[in-house]
């Protein structure tokens, strides 16, 4: 065999194996993860007073709060809603739940704390990390849903 064929030869064998499919070198994004928990809390009005003067968090009685861990995965987008009945039908009658999200050493990395039973997070997160959806109800019914949705970035 001659040189320039076996170089040829050699050239377009080395193209073809580096010609790799786009969508052979990509994996597709795992699919979210969706789970909810169903929570019965006795009403603490103490963080009412407690936030007026500049700290947040629930309030002093235990039976009223619920702390649930969840470790993110990967990077993404952490969304969590959190909803308690409101049986007067007024969306301004005074039932109040918080939600509050925990960095893994427990600090508020996120909250919502409106005057409603309606509260929602959404948190863009880098890496893999656990964090803890903290709950509580002020003054609301003693039934709320804690619905959350991790989607990978």
């Amino acid at each position: 065999m001659s040189r320039r064929p076996a170089v040829a030869l050699a050239v377009l064998t080395a193209a073809a194996v580096s010609v790799v499919p786009a969508h052979a070198a990509t994996k597709p994004k795992p699919k979210p993860i969706k789970a909810s928990y169903n929570l019965t809390l006795l009403p603490d009005p103490t963080p009412n007073a407690t936030n007026s003067i500049g700290k947040e968090g629930c309030g002093v009685i235990p039976q009223s709060q619920n702390k649930h861990p969840f470790t993110v995965p990967a990077a993404g987008t952490l969304k969590v809603v959190l909803d308690s009945p409101n049986p007067t039908g007024n969306s301004t009658a005074s039932t109040d739940w918080d939600l509050y999200v925990l960095d893994a050493d427990g600090a508020i990395m996120d909250s919502s704390h409106g005057g409603t039973s309606h509260e929602e997070t959404t948190d863009k997160l880098k890496k893999k990390q656990g964090v803890t959806l903290w709950v509580c109800n002020l003054a609301g019914e003693p039934s709320g849903t804690v619905t959350y949705t991790f989607t990978y970035a």
